[in-house]
């Protein structure tokens, strides 16, 4: 098959999940990229009073197109997703955690790239008291330097159960879409928010009572206060379909992974997952959110690759889980109101990859 780099197999990527330096073997033009890791979103198991928790922000991207020599070394330090928020015992809540900052350097040609990760979505018991989502991630050093989108936010009103949903991450389409924000007129309400889309587009809010709303797609926001998914970047709207066809997650797999092999951070297609109520969480296609959920059975599945995953807020099961993330995005927020744990999902890991170009 040859070696990486050389004019054969120029222009398909390699790709480093953790951290590590790597040798340029053949002079020529490269595209550098550094992707941040998610933040997850907050936890709170409260019986009876129920609670809000908002979304994790997803994490920052940066790329570079810069002409190397051989025997160059890039040093690459890979953020790790923030770990779940768990809430075991009722009344007492858990913030999310800050996802980690992703670095890629060259001492030879100058160059310091940083994407930082997206900060914890929070929670809160307190009536009539809202909960902003975690801010996305930022980046410098690259030719684009794109911001994470934020978590949702979530308010708390008497009784009621609401959960924000996890920002996508930043990508050479820009800022990350934020995730939907909650919030219901109490009353023992379930509501949870959808999960935002690489490219800007939002996560549907819920601002009505028993509201799962729908996550972004690709090429468009969730829909608010209903259970309708955003479309993909051509209009495609089936679950976890890119725009060939192919499942690469969502309700067909439980698995996640890009488009395409070539520059794969523009190869994201993905309509968002639809909002759900009764069952677990629907993930949507690559780059897409996933949709808020009233789960009783646990979330079984990672969000598709650099979106965000909806809230989760329920009233039954063996306690709430919202989805972690595959890549770069925020895990939703995650509100329990009869049995515990509240279980918030892991956010998306970052990434770096090296692709020759010419």
């Amino acid at each position: 098959m040859g070696t990486f780099g050389s004019v054969g197999n120029q222009s398909i990527a390699m790709f480093f999940p953790s951290s590590q330096s790597y040798t340029i073997p053949y002079t020529g033009k490269y595209r550098l990229s550094a992707l941040g890791a998610g933040a997850s979103g907050g936890a709170m198991f409260q019986t009876t009073a129920g609670g809000a928790a908002s979304g994790g922000g997803g994490g920052a991207f940066s790329e570079k197109e810069v002409n190397l020599t051989a025997a160059d070394v890039i040093v690459m330090v890979v953020g790790a997703g923030g770990a779940a928020a768990v809430s075991s015992v009722s009344g007492t809540g858990t913030d999310g955690t800050t996802g980690g900052t992703t670095t890629l350097a060259c001492a030879a040609r100058g160059i310091s790239m940083s994407a930082t990760g997206g900060v914890q979505g929070l929670q809160s018991k307190v009536n009539a008291e809202s909960k902003a989502g975690g801010a996305g991630g930022t980046a410098t050093g690259g030719d684009i330097n794109s911001t994470g989108g934020a978590g949702g936010a979530a308010t708390h009103l008497t009784n009621g159960a609401t959960a924000g949903g996890g920002g996508a991450s930043g990508s050479p389409f820009g800022t990350g879409g934020a995730g939907g924000s909650a919030i219901s007129a109490g009353g023992a309400i379930i509501s949870s928010a959808g999960g935002g889309a690489i490219g800007g587009y939002r996560g549907g809010n819920v601002t009505a009572d028993a509201k799962q709303a729908g996550g972004a797609g690709t090429g468009g926001n969730g829909t608010d206060d209903a259970f309708t998914a955003g479309i993909g970047r051509i209009g495609n709207v089936m679950s976890g379909l890119s725009v060939d066809g192919i499942a690469r997650g969502g309700v067909a797999s439980l698995f996640s992974c890009f488009d395409s092999l070539v520059d794969p951070f523009r190869g994201l297609t993905g309509p968002g997952g639809v909002g759900i109520a009764s069952a677990s969480p629907v993930p949507g296609g690559t780059g897409a959110g996933s949709g808020g959920s009233n789960q009783l059975a646990g979330a079984t599945y990672r969000a598709n690759m650099m979106g965000g995953s909806g809230g989760a807020a329920g009233s039954g099961g063996a306690g709430q889980k919202s989805a972690s993330c595959t890549l770069g995005g925020g895990s939703g927020g995650v509100v329990s109101t009869v049995n515990g744990p509240a279980t918030s999902g892991v956010g998306g890991n970052g990434l770096c990859t090296i692709e020759r170009i010419g």
